[in-house]
């Protein structure tokens, strides 16, 4: 199962590493809701000290939040913006703080909380919301095909999955950032690339015309 995980997880992984622009552009209620979903699931487990999506609590809360997430995506297309940028600052902050030695995951998930605020202010901030999107999934993305190495490799636990598991071992070992710097790299200059066929309208808080 930790490998066929593993594989899907590499496969979407390297997709939204990619092409995460126009992903974003085609699927942000999924979007919206992925990040919803895992925000409610770490949240269950900040609280609770479960593992993530071992109760049914969590995965409750998860599919709520998730809902919610989508149906503001889909009503508001820059809340996708900001969702992606909070998703990105939130995993930032707490993967850095645990690098340095924070194991409470209360703490870090406040930490992570509070980092995704100041990215959210930036995502209201800065004017260019195509480059924020791009930057945000190439990153993502190569942690995900990074997480699902590790998986297949068993060197963390489907349990760990949506924890910082995987950037933790990305900070111990070298040859795992030099990987992951390489594929967002890749990322990033694959979808600037794509950055004419998926200009973003200027009005922010409406639905996304089905033509962009």
């Amino acid at each position: 199962m930790d490998i066929l995980l593993g594989i899907l997880a590499i496969v979407v992984g390297a997709a939204v590493c990619l092409a995460g622009l126009r992903l974003f552009v085609l699927l942000l209620p999924v979007w919206g809701f992925v990040v919803g979903f895992l925000g409610g699931a770490a949240l269950v487990t900040a609280l609770a000290g479960d593992g993530f999506l071992s109760t049914t609590l969590g995965i409750v809360v998860g599919i709520v939040l998730g809902i919610a997430g989508a149906i503001l995506s889909y009503l508001f297309w820059y809340v996708g913006v900001i969702l992606a940028a909070g998703s990105a600052g939130s995993l930032l902050g707490a993967t850095l703080f645990a690098a340095i030695g924070v194991k409470s995951t209360w703490a870090l998930f406040i930490i992570g909380v509070i980092i995704a605020a100041l990215f959210i202010l930036a995502a209201f901030i800065i004017q260019l919301p195509i480059y924020l999107v791009i930057v945000n999934t190439a990153l993502a993305g190569a942690t995900v095909v990074v997480g699902g190495l590790l998986l297949i490799f068993n060197k963390v636990d489907r349990a760990d999955i949506g924890t910082t598991a995987a950037w933790q071992q990305i900070h111990h070992h070298w040859l795992l950032w030099l990987l992951w710097a390489v594929i967002a790299a890749i990322g990033i200059g694959s979808q600037l690339t794509a950055v004419e066929q998926a200009t973003l309208p200027d009005e922010r808080w409406g639905r996304l015309p089905q033509s962009v």
